[in-house]
């Protein structure tokens, strides 16, 4: 299929009724956290974040507001708090373009917001007048920057005229071909806009204000050009006076795509899914200045790294020219490095932790331990037997810790338990509710699921495999492990007649709702064909339009739109894909293309929807439903499922 300008295809047209809209993101570099998403949409402006802390909430540093007023109003005499829609919106690859039109004054803009290729934001605001002759749009056009925090200096570099403004230990750089600026110290500054007045405030300054003057015929344009940046006053300076910068983003992401693994794809839905996932993964670049060159968990919201999100990053790393296999060899040394005493490694790592890892090691949480078999791929794409050798002895370790806590001291079952819900990065799937929150006045202490059972399983087969590899001589031991824990998964967890692996609860009752949990075994291949044929019917409940239910309808706590609850996500797409390719192969097809159309649903790659309407999903306590997550359950994953339809198997051990 002729692919052209993949750029061009990803374009994706966006409402106000984006659900967050930091779903719609540019950032000030790749390699940065530095990044800017729309204003509430009664504005034409932009928010920008900068943080390193990981947290759901949108915490903006500043927001900037192109035309918010305008003097004279009608009367000649007032300034006048302008009014507009947007006519059209769209979001591609480092750009968004809208259109604005005002409707209390002859104005429409058509605006331009990027990413430098170089760095910086550009923002270009193409304004033609609607005003009739022999009337002439005559204004001054007011746009406020608001400083979400304090500004103790506004300083105007010269000769350039580039405003640099100092907020804390942060700065912000404002090139504009702006007439006049004021600054004032709170939200009064409507209030000498009325005059027609520009000052300058006292002390802190809270907002500033850039007056353009316009003076149009009916049918002129004229444009205002700004560049903005976190980092230097020549990048913001560059960004707004350099010309043909669409053209230029253009031609830097399509030359990236050409470089990424090629497929040849059924449809052009297909090849708009593969490369938004690609897209979104990209947007999740970060150079730490430790670390170097890293794919965050997710930018807005997780500024850090994952333990279950490790085998995504392993499939995208290992075929991204920019980021390498490298990557992967520094997450694992990550992890391992800062490895407890009693073999415990934490399930997440925040780049603003002094200790990598400290927060989640006290909690004593784990999440679904799937280094072995990532660093096996690793060490299949890159030979680095010497990782592996150091490796393998924390993964001993390791292995032991999760036996002692999570088996010995339950029931022996030569299966691993969790204690929370959140041990497995599944959450609040139904069949945890009684161990995490309690259910039915009933709550447990521990429960026995059927992905640690799968995940115990592989860990061991993996073992085994880098035993051989390394010339430990102890495959043998670690297969005979890996055959007992199959064993008892298929003789406690498997549910003959419901056709379906369940949930030990601590009671000794076996929970069959049907859900993401008993989709491991049949992703991993660790069932019969047998098994697998009775397990079916359970699969085709988990198919929904848009993705893979988590929970399958009419099981007791489906709800379709909270969470691990019923949701789709992109983990249960790409476990589904993993099962269908390797059981159902007359079901892959299906379960591929609703993958794709929970891909192309919204702009950006989500956490969840619902598999049945496309509506993004809540979390338990009412929280939307977080975009552009790249490694754990978004684009990483989706991606993966692709690729494996497309014959690339991500969940072979042999990379």
């Amino acid at each position: 299929m002729q692919k052209s300008s993949l750029w061009d295809l990803l374009r994706e047209p966006f409402s106000e009724k984006l659900p967050r809209r930091t779903a719609v993101l540019i950032k000030e570099d790749d390699f940065s956290l530095n990044f800017a998403y729309p204003s509430d949409f009664g504005s034409l402006g932009w928010l920008f974040d900068s943080r390193v802390q990981t947290t759901y909430d949108e915490s903006p540093i500043a927001s900037a507001r192109f035309a918010e007023y305008s003097f004279p109003d009608l009367t000649g005499r007032n300034v006048a708090r302008n009014t507009f829609y947007f006519d059209s919106m769209e979001y591609l690859p480092s750009l968004v373009r809208r259109q604005a039109v005002f409707t209390n004054i002859g104005l429409e803009v058509a605006e331009r917001f990027g990413q430098h290729p170089d760095g910086g934001f550009f923002w270009r605001l193409r304004m033609r007048s609607r005003s009739h002759e022999p009337f002439v749009l005559d204004k001054k056009l007011y746009s406020v920057i608001d400083l979400h925090a304090p500004c103790t200096e506004v300083k105007a570099k010269r000769p350039s005229g580039c405003l640099e403004l100092v907020l804390g230990d942060k700065r912000l750089f404002i090139a504009s071909n702006h007439d006049r600026f004021g600054t004032f110290g709170s939200d009064d500054y409507a209030r000498h806009l009325r005059r027609g007045r520009l000052t300058k405030a006292r002390g802190r300054c809270r907002n500033l204000v850039l007056e353009h003057k316009v003076s149009m015929e009916q049918g002129q344009e004229a444009q205002v050009n700004l560049g903005i940046s976190f980092v230097s006053a020549s990048l913001a300076l560059r960004a707004q006076k350099e010309s043909g910068l669409e053209q230029r983003v253009k031609r830097k992401w399509d030359a990236w795509f050409e470089k990424l693994p090629s497929i040849q794809f059924d449809s052009e839905a297909d090849m708009r899914a593969y490369y938004k996932c690609w897209w979104v993964i990209r947007s999740n670049y970060y150079r730490h200045p430790r670390w170097g060159k890293t794919v965050l968990e997710a930018l807005p919201v997780y500024r850090g790294y994952w333990q279950w999100g490790l085998p995504a990053v392993e499939w995208h790393s290992s075929l991204n020219p920019e980021i390498g296999p490298s990557f992967v060899k520094r997450l694992l040394d990550l992890f391992l490095k800062y490895q407890r005493a009693d073999g415990y490694v934490t399930h997440a790592i925040y780049l603003d932790e002094k200790i990598p890892g400290e927060t989640w090691m006290k909690a004593n949480a784990v999440q679904t331990p799937h280094i072995p078999w990532v660093a096996l791929r690793y060490y299949h794409s890159t030979k680095d037997e010497k990782s592996l050798r150091i490796w393998y002895p924390k993964l001993v370790r390791y292995y032991r810790y999760l036996c002692v806590s999570r088996d010995e001291g339950f029931m022996k079952l030569h299966l691993w338990a969790i204690l929370s819900s959140y041990d497995t990065g599944l959450d609040t799937t139904a069949s945890f509710q009684r161990v995490t929150y309690g259910e039915n006045v009933c709550r447990e202490d521990f429960c026995y699921p059927a992905i640690f059972a799968a995940e115990r399983c592989r860990y061991e087969q993996a073992m085994g495999k880098i035993s051989t590899a390394i010339g430990g001589g102890e495959e043998s031991d670690w297969q005979e492990r890996a055959d007992m824990t199959m064993a008892a998964m298929n003789r406690i967890l498997w549910h003959e007649k419901k056709g379906w692996y369940g949930v030990l609860h601590q009671d000794g009752s076996l929970d069959t709702r049907v859900g993401v949990d008993g989709l491991f075994p049949l992703a991993y291949g660790l069932v019969d064909k047998r098994v697998a044929s009775l397990a079916k019917r359970n699969f085709l409940k988990l198919l929904g339009e848009y993705g893979v239910y988590t929970v399958a309808p009419g099981e007791p706590g489906f709800e379709e739109e909270t969470y691990w609850r019923g949701p789709a996500w992109s983990k249960s797409c790409s476990l589904a894909v993993a099962a269908a390719s390797r059981y159902y192969p007359d079901l892959l097809k299906a379960v591929k293309d609703s993958l794709v159309r929970f891909l192309l649903k919204h702009p950006s790659v989500w956490e969840c929807m619902s598999a049945r309407t496309g509506k993004i999903a809540r979390g338990d306590v009412g929280l939307m439903a977080t975009p552009v997550v790249s490694s754990n359950v978004g684009a990483g994953e989706a991606m993966g499922a692709l690729l494996t339809y497309y014959g690339r198997d991500v969940f072979s051990m042999e990379g």
